[in-house]
Parts: C-alpha cells; sequence; structure tokens
C-alpha cells in the first residue's frame, strides 16, 4: 500500500471552524484505484491531476517500486508562459537576487531567469506553448500566487510545498514543432521524442481501420493472411508476396493496386516505421512520467489518438502482467475517447483488467451524463471540484454515493459578481468520496510542477 497526499480537510468536519489537516489516500498495490473528478471548467481539474501524478511518482517511488504513468494531454496554454514572464519582471523589480533565490530556490530562479530572456529574445514565436501538464517545469505562480483567504500564504505555502521540477519524458507524434522548442517550454527535465507506430504493433484490423478495407472484399483477405496469419509485417515483402501471385500481362490488378496503396501509405506516413526499436512503446519507462502529447505539438486526427491510446494499453497489460508493475493512466476530457471504438476499448480493457493488475485510471471530464456507467460505477473513489455541471450530475452521483446529499452543498450565485467572487473561492476546493462511502469537503493539493 503506498499513501498520497490529496490536500486539506478540517480535523473535525462537525466544527465550521476546526484545525485543518493533511489528507491522505491509500493506494493499494494489489487491486485498482480508479479516480474520476469531476467539474466546471476552470475550476483546477487537470491542476489536480498534476499533483496526484506528482505524489503517485514521488510516494512509490519512495517506496521502492516506481510506476509507469502515462498522462494523455490534450492541449497546450499560451497563458502560463506570458504569466511566468510577469511574475520573473515584477519580482525582478521588487526582490534583490539574495531574496529572490530564498524564495524561489536559487536552481529555479536561475532557470527562470533564463528562460525569460530567452523567451523575451524569440522573435519568430518558437517557444510560449507550455503543455498542461508541464510536469518538467517549477511552479513558481503557485510560490507567487497568495491565498485568498490568507494573504501572507502561496498557493504552495498553504500546503507546505515549494516548486519543483519532475523527470519527464514526452512523445510527440507527427511534430509540429522542433523538439528542442518544445522541450524548452516544458522545463529543463523534459525529454521529447519524435514518436512513430512500428509496423510489427500494428495488427491487420489496425490497418484495415486506417485505410477503410471492406472484411470481404479480396484484397483485404490476401493482405490478412500475409500481415497477420504469415506475420510478414514489412510494406516491401507484402508487395513482393501480392505481385507473385498475380496472373495478369494486362497491368496490376485492382487487388494489387488497392494493397500496393495500403503499404505505400505506411512506407510514406512519418507516424510509422518499419524499425521495431524505434517504436515509442519501447520507449515508455517507469523512471520517467511519460506524456502522451495530443496537443497541437502533434499532427493527429481523433481516430489515431484513439488507436495509440489502444496499444499503449495493450502494452501496458503485457507490462504489468511481466513484471508486476504499477501503472496509472491519466486521462484529462475522458469522454473524447468514448466516441471511438478504440478509444472505448481502451477504457474499458482498464476498467475489466486493471483490479487484477493494478492498472489504474485517473481521468477527469466536466459531465457524466456522457460517460459510460461503468467509469462511475467502476472507480473506487470521485473528486468534485468547485461545482458540478449539471443537475444530471447530482442526480447520477446520489445513487452511487450514499452521502452525498448530507454532505455535498452547492451555493447558486444571485448576481455576475457573486459568481466571480464564488469562482474564486471554490477554484481548487470540492469534495472527496473515498470508496465512495465517506465523503469529505476538501482544499485539493496544489502542484508543484507548472
Amino acid at each position: 500500500m503506498v499513501r498520497i497526499n490529496l490536500g486539506i480537510g478540517r480535523a473535525d468536519p462537525t466544527k465550521r471552524f476546526g484545525e485543518r489537516t493533511k489528507r491522505t489516500l491509500d493506494l493499494k498495490n494489489d487491486e485498482a484505484n480508479h479516480i474520476t473528478l469531476l467539474g466546471k471548467s476552470g475550476y483546477g481539474k487537470t491542476t489536480i491531476m498534476r499533483g496526484m501524478i506528482e505524489e503517485i511518482y514521488s510516494s512509490y517511488s519512495d517506496a521502492g517500486i516506481p510506476p509507469i504513468i502515462i498522462v494523455i494531454e490534450r492541449k497546450v496554454d499560451t497563458s502560463k508562459p506570458k504569466k511566468v514572464v510577469e511574475i520573473y519582471r515584477e519580482e525582478s523589480e521588487n526582490l534583490s537576487s539574495a531574496k529572490a533565490y530564498r524564495k524561489y530556490g536559487e536552481g529555479i530562479w536561475n532557470y527562470l531567469e533564463h528562460y525569460v530572456k530567452e523567451i523575451e529574445k524569440d522573435k519568430e514565436l518558437k517557444y510560449g506553448l507550455m503543455g498542461d501538464f508541464a510536469i518538467g517545469f517549477p511552479n513558481i505562480l503557485g510560490k507567487y500566487t497568495k491565498m485568498a483567504s490568507d494573504k501572507t500564504k502561496s498557493l504552495l505555502g498553504r500546503h507546505g510545498l515549494s516548486p519543483a521540477a519532475y523527470p519527464a519524458r514526452r512523445f510527440v507524434f507527427r511534430p509540429r514543432r522542433d523538439l528542442e522548442n518544445i522541450a524548452f517550454d516544458n522545463g529543463p527535465l523534459t525529454e521529447v521524442i519524435n514518436s512513430k507506430l512500428a509496423y510489427p504493433d500494428l495488427a491487420f484490423e489496425i490497418i484495415a481501420d486506417m485505410n477503410n478495407l471492406g472484411e470481404q472484399t479480396r484484397y483485404s483477405a490476401i493482405l490478412k493472411n500475409i500481415w497477420d496469419i504469415s506475420k510478414i509485417r514489412d510494406p516491401k515483402e507484402v508487395l513482393l508476396i501480392a505481385g507473385s501471385s498475380e496472373t495478369s500481362n494486362s497491368g496490376p490488378s485492382q487487388t494489387y493496386l488497392r494493397i500496393e496503396e495500403t503499404m505505400n501509405r505506411l512506407k510514406t506516413d512519418v507516424l510509422f516505421t518499419g524499425d521495431i526499436d524505434n517504436s515509442f512503446l519501447t520507449k515508455l519507462t517507469n523512471k520517467k512520467i511519460n506524456i502522451l502529447d495530443f496537443s497541437q505539438n502533434s499532427e493527429l486526427e481523433t481516430y489515431e489518438e484513439c488507436l495509440i491510446f489502444k496499444l499503449v494499453v495493450q502494452n501496458a497489460i503485457n507490462v504489468a502482467i511481466k513484471y508486476r508493475i504499477p501503472v496509472f493512466f491519466v486521462v484529462d476530457e475522458v469522454q473524447n475517447f468514448m466516441k471511438d471504438k478504440n478509444g472505448k476499448w481502451a477504457i474499458d480493457k482498464i476498467l475489466r483488467e486493471g483490479r487484477s493488475l493494478c492498472i489504474n485510471l485517473i481521468c477527469a471530464t466536466q459531465y457524466t451524463d456522457n460517460l459510460p456507467k461503468d467509469i462511475l460505477i467502476g472507480s473506487s473513489h470521485i473528486g468534485i471540484m468547485g461545482k458540478l455541471a449539471s443537475n444530471t450530475d447530482t442526480k447520477t452521483l446520489e445513487k452511487l454515493i450514499p452521502d452525498f446529499r448530507d454532505v455535498v452543498d452547492f451555493d447558486e450565485p444571485g448576481s455576475l459578481s457573486e459568481w466571480e467572487n464564488m469562482k474564486r473561492k471554490l477554484r481548487f476546493r470540492g469534495y472527496f468520496s473515498y470508496n465512495k462511502d465517506y465523503t469529505e469537503h476538501i482544499e485539493y493539493r496544489q502542484p508543484q510542477s507548472l
């Protein structure tokens, strides 16, 4: 069992102004610990997930069982670099170097200075696109920003934390930007890999889906026999075998031309490689936090993202069986994967086999009504950020969480100013339901990375 820090809760929830203490969550090594996070946009779901990733990475590593953590990132954030520059300028004016070193740490402040100088002289706009999960960049915003309720403490200081960077391996597919620029934006401990799918990793059904091959066609039957049954997964060899059965002297048949079209796509698309050692699956590690960059850095279609997700889940199951190592999938906006059969397969597979293999799903979404009920039912724990997005969510959770109505209380704003104040007040706060049996009002742990 490994214990992670969730944040701060009340020592005595029956007292309005009770002492506030650290709240922890025990993650069991012999079963799944699925967590679903719910809440409106802007209340901190992604931020809280980042804090959970850091806790899991540190706590398991300290226990001598470093897990494989696989984060699916969906977008970049241009506001973070701008805020970093603003903070650096303001703090440079108000603090001496010695005070800045004491506040942020000498190494972090020096890196911040280097980053800002590079950003300011960047005339080609190469930088300034941090990922939502910039795990390798220290959270100077959390050290700078004061608590709304207690101006003597920063967001990080409230939890007894300081800015820190975590080692990350970022997998980018068909990169739209130079890899070194992506790495620079995401912190000094970030490694970026131009990631490819190897032919041997692709079953025939994947090839067929990508190329809309008809199931009952002759070319589909021939290609399936070569690719899956004979296990020949080299496009050049496939074409040689397919060509050897050609009998017409008037030119290639339509069957051959369709197979050739399919194989040429594999050969010319930079997403694929024939070198199994260059498959991104071989580079997943438990020594760093793995980030599948599905943001604007990668040029991918939605069905390709779901395909990659499926391949990673298949690989994780094999690794978990072989090495008995815990695996954590962290999926923001999980509903996006439920619209594709490969994405849905991946989620279902984690939920079905996670308990026996300690493969865990931490996911976030705004609404419950677009999710399969299996995700909520299969979750060991459910967290709520700020406010729920709809009354439907409230009714759903009342059925799943016995003490939901007794504990969870949402005030409704009476004016625009009340709504703005409420959003600031509730950001990074909410409720956490342990095993769906005990629910507590909680202030979630801030991430030490940006």
